[in-house]
């Protein structure tokens, strides 16, 4: 337990600082769980129509959570069209092929401030993802029809900088607040994307002219993990090829690459007895290469957040 608090108190000291990392008893300060969780005020005017598309953010305050720390948490904000964030209203929800309903979706943007601009965009996003919407396609079925109607929403806290140990342990979700009349329009967030660059695609440029070429080589994120950062795809990779970085976005070679080191060169790796690799990354154009790769199916898994990648062969 003082490891956690350690950690605590050395957020404390990086972020913005409102008690001393310094006791004269040499005690740390020590951080704790808030008890209110009504933090996230209604506002004044959560009962006025929002047309989503005819305006551009939506404006929430809320008080800092009192975890006892000098230091100031993140903050995400999740969306439902149910009180409970427990189900979608049966006459909203989408029944039709690949339907992918969600009980709330959290938001992609997160903030520090206590007073945030959320972006209705986002929030109709939001609406059509709870909805079961995931294919621009499906928006434009003719049993499609703008959301109108009550849309809830509530605020994750938690310290983003933090292990998993203590990002688990101080999340809190507040209250939630209802806005009585928002109306929606065709609108989706899909799933980002990454590039696998490297040999097995054939080193081609990772170009803006090249897109074509690279609309096989996409791993993506999940449908219900949307903003997650997570991405994943399975490729096969012949005997000798398993040299490989990933790309952001198609700028060329020397901007948004994330790979095995900053450096431009390869770095050898071996999967385990299980078939597995797993490992950091960073941001930078070193390539991962598996000395006598024999050939076969590889899932490749890349968490940007946590800066790690995943190689499983399959077959």
């Amino acid at each position: 337990m003082k490891k956690i608090f350690t950690i605590i108190a050395a957020l404390a000291c990086i972020g913005s600082v409102f008690t001393s990392c310094e006791k004269d008893n040499n005690e740390e300060p020590k951080a704790q769980v808030p008890t209110n969780k009504n933090f996230l005020n209604t506002p004044p005017t959560a009962n006025f129509t929002y047309i989503l598309d005819q305006t551009e953010s939506v404006t929430i305050t809320l008080s800092q959570p009192d975890y006892g720390v000098g230091t100031i948490p993140t903050y995400a904000i999740e969306v439902s069209l149910d009180p409970e964030f427990d189900g979608v209203p049966a006459e909203w929800k989408y029944t039709g092929t690949e339907a992918t309903p969600q009980n709330y979706v959290e938001l992609p943007s997160t903030s520090n401030k206590t007073t945030i601009e959320v972006s209705s965009r986002d929030i109709a996003d939001a609406i059509n993802a709870c909805r079961g919407y995931n294919k621009l396609e499906q928006l434009d079925e003719d049993s499609y029809k703008n959301y109108e109607g009550k849309v809830y929403m509530r605020v994750r806290s938690f310290f983003a900088g933090a292990g998993e140990d203590i990002y688990d342990l101080y999340a809190i979700t507040s209250n939630v607040i209802t806005f009585t009349h928002m109306v929606g329009y065709k609108t989706l967030r899909l799933p980002g994307f990454i590039y696998l660059v490297g040999a097995p695609e054939g080193w081609v440029g990772p170009t803006a002219a090249n897109a074509d070429h690279y609309e096989d080589w996409k791993l993506f994120e999940a449908d219900d993990k949307i903003g997650s950062q997570i991405y994943s795809g399975t490729f096969d990779i012949a005997a000798g090829q398993f040299q490989l970085r990933f790309y952001t976005a198609l700028t060329g070679w020397d901007d948004d690459s994330f790979g095995s080191q900053a450096e431009d060169a390869t770095v050898d790796i071996e999967m385990n007895a299980n078939g597995i690799y797993s490992g950091a990354g960073v941001s930078g154009k070193g390539s991962w290469q598996i000395p006598g790769w024999t050939g076969g199916e590889v899932t490749m898994t890349v968490n940007l957040k946590a800066k790690t990648v995943e190689f499983k062969k399959v077959n």
